[in-house]
């Protein structure tokens, strides 16, 4: 009877070690400590070895380090996976109550799981949530095979995807992100998939932004579904994105946020841990809300003055700035822009009304931001010869110019 006890306990506390890796990133996690870490870091030195971080609406770059060199991005390559998902629904293939079944192949992946077993089936949706909350690669690759028959031929979709959109430091080998080897991206690259996402699928943050989501709820395999993007949980205005870990990947961090209107896209990679990840998307977010915002120049419509006319029956004609214009820049900055007109010395008859006769140039720091059009808000037609013939005899007595 000693002997069955004995063996027991090893076998328990040989299971307890071996989910140790699955949930060390969450189990890791501490709030005081990220705050710590916010509260004593810099923007210019953050430890992660990449990152970028992007404006959502006009996909400008607002900081970032190292943002091309090519890392393994562990369960960031679940954006992708997401992406074709969001595609098939949108496209009217696979619809959210759709019936996905487990393979004895999807059932055998470790790592973060919902532990399906063979045969058993949930809905695309439950199935997303175990995705996107719990980074189930079970789950994931069950919905590869259903949508292209096995994973090696989603893979292919997922790297058709990536060179439409222009990820050429992307290469994917599985659609978890697993393996380390060969498989490979770049923050940019991640914050160009997330970007794409986002726009092109908005209610995939209706999910991503859940904290928590019960899986086989009501049975006694329940799983709490706790997202573990824990900005969702600490960060105001958090949606999103994905959360990923493998050893060589380090711990990564795709995370989408709005306050006011204003969006942006944060993507680390290769941070020492788990509270490293999440301070330095908190202090890159903190930075893209308190330090940048648009301007616009409601230069439109204003008058860019009178230009002499030669020949013409009109000495000459007035003109306007044709548009406004928005600019996403640093706040500090928005009074240290510079306003460059460039127009002609005089205008030949005739001149139509609307003509395009020069610009106005937007300036700062020697670089252009960007420019609007000068037109004509009133024309003349050339003067016929007896009218510059009069003209001229005026001009000798210093009557007309």
């Amino acid at each position: 009877m000693k002997r069955k006890i004995l063996i027991f306990l090893c076998v328990t506390l040989i299971l307890s070690f071996a989910v140790v890796p699955v949930l060390a990133q969450d189990e890791d996690f501490d709030i005081n400590v990220v705050n710590q870490k916010v509260l004593s870091s810099d923007i210019n030195n953050l430890d992660s070895r990449s990152f970028i971080l992007l404006e959502m609406t006009t996909g400008q770059e607002l900081f970032s380090k190292n943002p091309d060199n090519r890392y393994p991005m562990a369960s960031l390559t679940k954006i992708m996976t997401t992406y074709i998902i969001m595609g098939e629904l949108k496209a009217g293939r696979l619809s959210y109550d759709d019936i996905i079944t487990a393979s004895e192949y999807a059932c055998s992946f470790g790592g973060s799981q919902v532990w399906l077993e063979p045969g058993e089936q949930f809905t695309l949706r439950e199935m997303l949530y175990a995705i996107e909350l719990h980074s189930a690669n079970d789950a994931a690759v069950a919905v590869a095979e259903a949508i292209a028959g096995n994973e090696a031929s989603f893979v292919s979709l997922m790297n058709a995807a990536a060179g439409d959109l222009g990820m050429n430091d992307t290469l994917y080998r599985d659609c978890t992100g697993l393996t380390d080897e060969g498989h490979y991206s770049t923050a940019r690259d991640t914050a160009t998939l997330a970007l794409a996402l986002v726009t092109a699928y908005p209610e995939i943050l209706e999910i991503t932004s859940k904290i928590y989501e019960p899986f086989r709820e009501g049975t006694e395999d329940q799983v709490d579904l706790y997202n573990r993007n824990k900005l969702i949980q600490y960060y105001n205005g958090a949606t999103g994105l994905k959360t990923g870990f493998t050893t060589l990947a380090g711990h990564c961090l795709a995370a989408t946020a709005e306050r006011n209107g204003f969006k942006l896209i944060s993507v680390v990679m290769g941070a020492d841990d788990t509270n490293t990840r999440f301070a330095d998307s908190i202090k890159l977010l903190d930075y893209g809300f308190l330090e940048f915002d648009f301007l616009t120049i409601e230069d439109g419509g204003q008058s860019a003055g009178s230009i002499p006319v030669d020949k013409g029956i009109e000495l000459e004609v007035t003109s306007y700035v044709r548009d406004d214009l928005t600019f996403l820049m640093k706040i500090d900055d928005f009074d240290r822009i510079e306003r460059v007109v460039e127009l002609p010395d005089k205008l030949e008859a005739p001149v139509a009304v609307g003509t395009e006769i020069g610009s106005i140039k937007y300036v700062l720091d020697g670089v252009e931001l960007g420019s609007s059009p000068i037109l004509t808000d009133s024309g003349t037609e050339k003067a016929g010869f007896f009218k510059l013939l009069w003209r001229k005899i005026l001009s000798w007595f210093g009557i007309v110019r």
